[in-house]
């Protein structure tokens, strides 16, 4: 497009003319085109029109019949001249002059008081009808804002490393990174995954049952997809990952929330509820959001369910990789002998979250099953960008990289545990964890969790209620605290405006 003066773009108008045996002038089609544009919107009051002639050019006609059709439009005020400059649309348009402000805002109303009917699926109702949709988008904007959990520490991470591995694959491209690749993911970077995993989480599996995903969400809505029906039981614990409650929703299951204790999902009360659940949804190496550990015991429990109920379990494995002390924890899948076990990972909370990959690791026999929903669903993830991951693994970048932030995001929680303990005292109770991204903080009684999310919001904290997670968690008065993406300065300060907002509410 061509710039005009005043910094008005000229705007190139797609005019339909009937054929030459329409009873309709073409000057008469020109006009009502160009203003029905202009009332619609397409046109904004000062956007630039072409000249006569390069539009009578374009449109095969003579330039006396797009004069003509101008010319009607000035007379009636929807175009305007600058000397000059050109032709412009006006900055008001007759129709807003006939309108009263009362009019209009009586107009305004009357069709949002009227939508119109929609034809969509029992699915696509769910969606228009649901607030999930909102609450995804609105926890997963990265405003960075303190205190915003799940965010990794990007200013720390090594792009110039990172930047080295993207040239060598974008400035001399080959051509199995520019052509459409395998659905289950570039080779190379599975085989890094399945490598990684294998030595670091005790993941039992080979390449050929790596899926990479687009995050840990899309393998959350694969699993619900693949495993349920309508009215299909599930387990899931209560508080929960927000994400996994909407997909297995999103497929009309029934969900059973469990309660968690201080050694993670509690099978017995899971039993007590239902028998017939078909898949059990959890986060044993640190169930989110509390923190806490599903036990051996508990582990080994919930795989002989899943072999004796030919069940299913999604172990969501989101932030294992931060782990700070004690002895190192293997993943559940690990301990699995009957494939009933699909596991989740992502590198959204270790290389930075706008990368969207995660991966899926399928039980044999079902890998191909997901290779093809996954084919479906988007076909598969930018081949560039997991070639440059693949890399940055087999390397060795990528295990470097976790050392350090082990290191960093233990002496930032040691920082946020004891400034709370300092600022906090009386109001609210924080405690270490010898694992992840996030501190549970409990609020002193009188103090409502969703009212000081309210406040801080207004003091550009994030700070959010546990309850905002689970089902009826009405007692559960509780607020999420992440300190991975923040340096001492902004923890401090956030701490203090935190205790402003409390002592105000006591």
């Amino acid at each position: 497009m061509k710039k005009g003066n005043l910094n008005h773009t000229i705007v190139a108008p797609f005019i339909m003319l009937d054929d030459k045996q329409s009873s309709q002038p073409l000057q008469r089609q020109i006009y009502e085109g160009l203003r029905l544009a202009i009332l619609k919107g397409d046109f904004k009051s000062g956007a630039r029109l072409p000249a006569t002639r390069p539009l009578a050019v374009e449109l095969g006609i003579s330039r006396m019949t797009v004069v003509n059709a101008y010319e009607q439009l000035f007379a009636e005020g929807y175009l305007e001249s600058k000397t000059g400059a050109g032709t412009f649309v006006a900055s008001e348009l007759p129709e807003t002059l006939l309108h009263t402000p009362e009019n209009k805002t009586q107009s305004a109303n009357k069709v949002a008081d009227a939508p119109r009917p929609l034809n969509i699926s029992a699915h696509g109702r769910w969606l228009a009808e649901t607030r999930y949709a909102d609450v995804l988008v609105v926890e997963r904007a990265s405003k960075f804002l303190p205190f915003q959990h799940g965010l990794p520490a990007v200013e720390e991470f090594p792009f110039e490393i990172w930047s080295r591995i993207a040239q060598k694959w974008q400035k001399n491209p080959r051509r199995e990174v520019l052509g459409y690749g395998e659905p289950a993911g570039f080779r190379p970077l599975r085989e890094a995954i399945a490598a990684h995993l294998k030595s670091t989480r005790g993941v039992n599996c080979d390449y050929s049952q790596v899926i990479i995903t687009s995050g840990a969400q899309q393998g959350l809505t694969l699993a619900a997809k693949i495993f349920l029906d309508a009215g299909d039981e599930v387990w899931i614990e209560n508080p929960c990952y927000s994400g996994a409650r909407a997909a297995l929703l999103s497929v009309g299951a029934n969900l059973v929330p469990v309660p968690v204790d201080a050694d993670g999902f509690d099978l017995q009360a899971a039993l007590a509820k239902s028998k017939i659940a078909k898949i059990a949804c959890v986060t044993p190496s640190h169930q989110y959001p509390l923190g806490v550990t599903m036990n051996l015991s508990r582990r080994l429990s919930l795989l002989e369910w899943a072999r004796q109920s030919e069940a299913w379990i999604i172990e969501d494995d989101y932030n294992s990789e931060y782990r700070y002390g004690g002895r190192p924890l293997a993943a559940m899948q690990g301990l699995d002998r009957d494939g009933r076990v699909i596991y989740l990972g992502t590198f959204s909370k270790t290389i930075f979250p706008s990368l969207r990959l995660g991966c899926l690791v399928a039980p044999k026999d079902l890998a191909e099953i997901f290779t093809l929903a996954r084919s479906l669903n988007d076909l598969h993830s930018p081949l560039i960008d997991q070639a440059i991951l693949a890399d940055f693994i087999t390397e060795g970048h990528f295990a470097r990289h976790l050392r350090r932030m082990r290191k960093l995001y233990a002496e930032r929680q040691k920082i946020l545990v004891e400034e709370a303990r300092k600022e906090l005292k009386g109001l609210l109770k924080l405690e270490k964890s010898d694992a992840g991204m996030h501190l549970v903080g409990w609020l002193a009684d009188g103090i409502s969790a969703e009212a000081v999310s309210e406040k801080a919001a207004l003091e550009n904290l994030r700070v959010l209620p546990v309850a905002a997670h689970g089902f009826h968690l009405e007692s559960c008065n509780g607020l999420i605290l992440g300190y991975t993406s923040f340096n001492q300065q902004q923890i401090k300060e956030g701490i203090k405006k935190l205790a402003r907002i409390l002592k105000g509410m006591t």
